[in-house]
């Protein structure tokens, strides 16, 4: 928010945060000082902030260095009720405070305290005295407080203008849900819905609610009830009429929410780094997929004179290519630049395990390379001896890694030291072993940024066990499989010299040659084939200086070679290269007052009532606790809103405003939703709910809240450290 770089940027813009929370805590407890005076009430204390007064104004006594409140009892006792009176027109039994810790603030009526029921006064002035209507109004004075104040802000957010994601599916998963939705009226559109949901299609409506923004999207979907089909009307380019498609989310197993597998949209502008470490990262990622002359804020224009618009159109036209090189054009300062892009050979995609790493792993037939340190890195982003592209012969016990098992080798040595033997060239350009001992913090991390070896080298790690991607997101708890590479690779550093005669530069090389080697067989329907595989061992060089060799017949089965048969093109780095682009914003903006007025009515009611659908999703497991956020989670959250600038700042204020307008008249004693009921008992009944109950319904309240506070924190906390 205020361009600070680093931590300092990141303190500042919690403090505006905390700042922020404490307001709206101000505000809701404004609402209750407010009515309590309306209604009569003798309010004892209004303070900003909690704890050790630190100064105080009382009227008739003045501005004090902490409390009054000796002074005021020191005049008033003894006093009878008239003489009380007298008194008041002199003293003001209110006290207002400014308190050490500036998070909100409270109020204090005589013979009312949240946590102690039995704090009753006889007064007539007192709480108990007054009319059980007035109190209700005194109670619910604080939430109506909130959800106003959230209503105000909500309408200078959009008369501002709000900048977010547009309502359009970027991303659509392969056989997602969206991709897989069936066309509602498919007889108005015809052959325009087929595919279902679409890359680019925008989405004007869910479930009969317009859709502003992608926030929007997402919130809509995970709050929707478990097997329930969603109606979605989208937009579709050069299509003139809406398409209307019923959807069924399906839980993410990366969210663990409803979700129908779309993502935000993503622009052809490069990002623009705010700090120097995120500029070297984004010069790693660009020289990692061979772009190296790109800089920040370059914006993609076209492919082989095809317009593109997102990077997933890069991807497209690499898989379309056959291999043939990419002609794009790039616009950089108002000039037109041509760069070209060099399609690789597609690997396979299988899901491992290492203890708890888990992990997608690019591969062939499970040959995958070894854990190495990111070559394209700049050298202060290593540490402890490591330098850009060391190969890790051994990291503990493990020799030649892949990037789990290393990185867990890694993990398992938190807070303690480790052996590494990595592969560095030496100035006769020959690999030499350095053996270094390093440190590993309490995150399990030693300083470096993880690559693997197999689009650099035909080097090959131990191989492991591993399942297909596609099979572990339809069932997540699938077991890991034998892969044809175990069968392989006796010796883990081995090196793939050539397949039935053909060089064999990286592992990338695989695929085709195995598909040259098995090419008529295949076709002709053979289940069975022998590849001729040469292998040089990672053994010391005999006598003669040259490599020990062997030579081996693979065997592979048909179903095998299939999945290599249906790999394709793509360009290197795939998710660097999307990581490099900007997300597509738009400016949510209301059209002049009223409009904004409307407009921020309606979003309140929209949030209130998706807060409340929240808890009922809990009950329906659709949502987990484990979703909730604590004060912890709020204020990360909120630190990282803060870095968009003021507008989104006023709109997550707002956003936690109505939150918590509804947290507290949930039926909880301690809250004012717990409150408003025993009124609404006394109402009835003529008299109080009694104190034994009272104390029992507000312990049992703390100790539910003081669990659910616990269980939130343990999972913010975890969250932000990535455990």
């Amino acid at each position: 928010m205020f361009d600070l770089p680093g931590p300092l940027g990141t303190f500042a813009d919690f403090l505006v945060i905390l700042v922020g929370f404490g307001f709206i805590i101000f505000i809701h407890e404004l609402g209750h000082f407010l009515a309590a005076k309306w209604a009569g009430i003798r309010v004892l204390a209004f303070s900003i902030g909690f704890g050790q007064v630190v100064c105080s104004y009382r009227k008739g006594v003045g501005v004090r260095r902490g409390s009054s409140e000796h002074e005021y009892r020191k005049r008033v006792k003894g006093l009878g009720a008239g003489e009380l009176e007298r008194v008041h027109e002199q003293i003001s039994p209110t006290e207002y405070r400014l308190s050490l810790l500036p998070l909100g603030g409270y109020v204090k009526m005589l013979g009312q305290e949240d946590l102690n029921p039995d704090a009753v006064s006889g007064e007539p002035d007192s709480y108990q005295n007054c009319p059980v209507g007035k109190r209700m109004v005194v109670i619910s004075a604080g939430v109506i407080m909130n959800v106003i104040s959230a209503a105000v802000l909500f309408v200078i957010v959009f008369m501002a203008g709000l900048k977010v994601f547009p309502a359009k599916a970027g991303f659509v998963e392969p056989d997602g849900p969206a991709a897989m939705a069936e066309p509602l009226n498919p007889e108005q559109i015809g052959s325009d819905a087929a595919g279902g949901i679409g890359r680019g299609d925008r989405i004007l409506e869910i479930n009969g609610k317009r859709m502003y923004s992608f926030e929007h999207v997402l919130p809509e979907i995970a709050m929707s009830r478990s097997g329930q089909r969603l109606p979605v009307l989208v937009e579709r380019p050069g299509v003139e009429e809406p398409i209307a498609f019923a959807v069924t989310p399906v839980k993410s197993d990366a969210t663990g929410l409803l979700d129908i597998g779309i993502s935000p949209p993503i622009s052809t502008t490069l990002k623009q780094p705010r700090d120097e470490e995120t500029l070297r990262q984004f010069e790693m990622f660009a020289r990692q997929i061979g772009l190296g002359q790109l800089e920040p804020g370059d914006r993609f224009i076209s492919v082989n004179g095809e317009a593109i618009a997102s990077p997933h159109d890069l991807l497209d036209a690499a898989e379309a290519s056959g291999g043939e090189p990419l002609v794009a054009q790039i616009e950089r300062g108002g000039e037109r630049i041509e760069i070209t892009l060099e399609p690789i050979p597609e690997l396979q995609t299988g899901f491992t395990r290492a203890g708890a790493v888990e992990q997608v792993l690019r591969h062939a037939l499970g040959l995958t390379g070894v854990l190495m340190v990111q070559p394209t890195a700049a050298p202060e982003d290593t540490a402890q001896g490591l330098m850009p592209g060391d190969i890790f012969a051994r990291v503990g016990t493990s020799e030649f890694p892949t990037l789990t098992e290393g990185i867990a080798a890694v993990r398992s040595a938190s807070g303690g030291e480790l052996d590494v033997v990595v592969l560095r060239p030496s100035a006769r350009g020959e690999l030499e072993r350095v053996r270094l001992r390093v440190e590993v913090d309490g995150l399990g991390r030693i300083g470096f940024y993880p690559g693997t070896t197999t689009g650099l080298t035909n080097l090959v790690a131990e191989p492991v066990r591993m399942t297909p991607l596609e099979v572990i997101e339809e069932n997540p708890d699938a077991e890991l499989s034998l892969t044809a590479a175990m069968e392989l690779i006796e010796y883990p550093g081995s090196r793939i010299v050539s397949l039935e005669g053909e060089a064999i530069g990286t592992l990338r090389d695989v695929p085709g040659a195995i598909m040259n080697a098995v090419g008529e067989g295949y076709r002709e329907g053979q289940e069975a084939f022998a590849v001729g595989v040469t292998l040089e061992l990672p053994l010391p060089r005999q006598p003669d200086g040259t490599v020990p060799t062997v030579e081996i017949d693979w065997q592979l089965t048909r179903a095998e070679i299939d999945r290599i048969a249906e790999l394709g093109w793509t360009l290197a780095g795939r998710q660097e290269l999307l990581m490099l682009f900007e997300f597509e914003q738009v400016i949510d903006k209301s059209n002049g007052p009223f409009a904004a007025v409307k407009r921020g009515v309606a979003e309140s009611r929209r949030v209130m009532l998706q807060t409340y659908l929240t808890f009922l999703r809990l009950f329906e497991g659709s949502v987990g606790v484990e979703h909730l956020k604590g004060p912890v989670g709020i204020a990360h959250l909120g630190t990282q809103v803060a870095s968009q600038g003021w507008v989104w700042v006023l709109f997550f204020m707002a956003l936690i405003s109505i939150n918590l307008a509804v947290i507290n008249f949930l039926p909880l004693p301690i809250v004012d939703g717990g409150q408003f009921l025993m009124l609404v008992y006394e109402w009835i009944r003529g008299r109080p709910v009694p104190i034994v109950v009272q104390n029992v319904a507000t312990m049992a309240g703390l100790l539910l809240i003081g669990m659910v506070f616990l269980y939130v924190t343990f999972n913010d906390v975890k969250a932000i450290f990535g455990a």
